[in-house]
């Protein structure tokens, strides 16, 4: 561009006029940056867990939240608590897809809302829902709110017996199951 301009410069010049000619030229320079940002979300239900439990917290939310429970096979240990009665054939999936069947209830959308609950520490295990070591009576309202339908307690001084998960300190999922 620039040396178009000049040549039209040189180029009146030449002719003899006695014209002054002004030339302007402009230079745009166009800079462009990436800045990239990496949050990291720590689910609040996870918050001060050793690093093995919330590990295990992690994969076990992200498999209860796919909504499949061959999600969840890789991650159930042979030692997983899941019934009060005999184990069942086939195992912890099978049992689920029998209470679905048999209840109505859908044990893998339940493992994901109490796992996005708080926890406690019972007996050294990490447990969801927080209500697990309280009693009916105990509740604030705003835990009552957040138990929602899974507040199952069996009448005064009865513990919590809705479902809830439990993992031990070594990333050792425990158990999920619900009622005595």
């Amino acid at each position: 561009m620039r040396l178009v301009v000049l040549a039209a410069v040189l180029a009146l010049a030449a002719c003899g006029g006695t014209e002054t000619v002004t030339v302007t030229t402009s230079e745009t320079v166009t800079e462009s940056a990436t800045e990239t940002i990496t949050e990291t979300a720590t689910v609040p239900s996870a918050v001060g867990l050793p690093p093995a439990a919330a590990e295990t917290h992690a994969a076990l939310l992200e498999a209860a939240e796919s909504g499949r429970y061959a999600a969840l096979r890789p991650l159930i240990p042979p030692e997983l608590s899941y019934t009060f009665g005999s184990e069942a054939a086939g195992g912890p999936i099978a049992y689920w897809r029998r209470v679905e069947r048999e209840s109505g209830e859908r044990p893998i959308e339940i493992l994901a809302r109490i796992l996005r609950m708080p926890y406690t520490l019972s007996a050294g295990t990490y447990v969801w829902p927080f209500a697990f070591d309280k009693q009916e009576d105990e509740l604030t309202d705003y835990e009552r709110e957040l138990l929602g339908d899974l507040a199952v307690y069996s009448g005064a001084g009865s513990g919590y017996l809705g479902w809830r998960a439990g993992i031990e300190p070594d990333g050792t999922w425990r158990f999920f199951i619900a009622g005595d």
